[in-house]
C-alpha cells in the first residue's frame, strides 16, 4: 500500500495503514498501467471513500502511466511534470471497488512511537480495522483503546521499545488483538472458495474478539 492512501468513513479521513493485500486495487481495471512493466516512475495514490457499505475509488494520482483515459466519464487534470514525466489526477470518479479482506485505518498521530522506519498504529488516537467481502463493509472494529492502552504503557516506562522483550510482547499483543493478517500481504488466494474460507476466519475472530473485550 501506498503510505499516503486515505480512506473516508464517517465524514473522516484516515490513513490506511495496514492491509491484508498489497493493493486494494489493481489500476489496469481501469485500463491505467505502467509505460513498462514494473516501472519504477510508475505510482499511484489513491483516496478511498465508504458510502452505504459500498467501498469507492473516490480520486486517483497517478504517474508515468502509458496513457491516461477518461474514468467514469471524468478526464484527468495534470498536476506535476518531471523529465517529461506528468502527473494526473482524477477527482470524484467514484469506481465500486470488489475488495476481500482486513485493512487498519488511523486518524490523529499524537506520537511516533516508532519502531525503525515504520509509524506504528497505536501512533494514533482512533484507530480502526475495517473488514470487507467484495466491497462490502462487513464490521467495523473500534481498537483506539487498545492502543491507548499500549501508549500508557510506553508512557509510563512499564514498557520500553529499546527492549527486545517488550518489543515482542507489544507485537504479540497487535497480532492477537487484529483480525487480519497483516505479516503476509497477498497471502489471501485470488480463488473464491478460499475467500470464503478467509471470510468465515473474519467472522470467528470477531466473535472472539469481542468475548474477550466484554469479560
Amino acid at each position: 500500500m501506498n503510505v499516503k492512501d486515505t480512506i473516508i468513513s464517517d465524514a473522516m479521513s484516515f490513513l490506511i495503514l495496514k492491509c491484508e493485500m498489497k493493493e486494494i486495487y489493481q489500476t489496469d481495471i481501469l485500463k491505467i498501467s505502467p509505460i513498462w512493466a514494473d516501472d519504477q516512475y510508475f505510482e499511484y495514490s489513491s483516496i478511498f471513500e465508504i458510502k452505504e457499505y459500498q467501498l469507492y475509488l473516490k480520486s486517483l494520482t497517478v504517474a508515468a502511466a502509458r496513457e491516461y483515459p477518461m474514468v467514469n466519464g471524468v478526464c484527468p487534470k495534470p498536476i506535476y511534470s518531471e523529465k517529461g514525466i506528468d502527473t494526473m489526477q482524477y477527482n470524484n470518479i467514484m469506481v465500486p471497488i470488489k475488495f476481500t479482506g482486513a485493512v487498519i485505518i488511523g486518524n490523529i498521530r499524537i506520537k511516533n512511537h516508532g519502531l525503525e522506519e515504520e509509524i506504528p498504529c497505536y501512533s494514533y488516537k482512533v484507530v480502526r480495522e475495517l473488514i470487507f467481502q467484495d466491497g462490502k463493509l462487513v464490521t467495523t472494529i473500534d481498537h483506539s483503546k487498545a492502543m491507548q492502552r499500549i501508549r500508557k504503557n510506553l508512557d509510563l516506562g512499564l514498557r520500553s521499545l529499546n527492549k527486545t522483550r517488550d518489543i515482542k510482547c507489544i507485537r504479540h499483543f497487535l497480532k492477537s488483538s487484529f483480525v487480519g493478517d497483516y505479516e503476509h500481504p497477498d497471502k489471501m488466494s485470488s480463488i473464491s472458495q478460499k475467500k470464503k474460507i478467509r471470510f468465515h476466519s473474519y467472522l470467528q475472530k470477531i466473535k472472539s474478539y469481542y468475548s474477550r473485550i466484554k469479560t
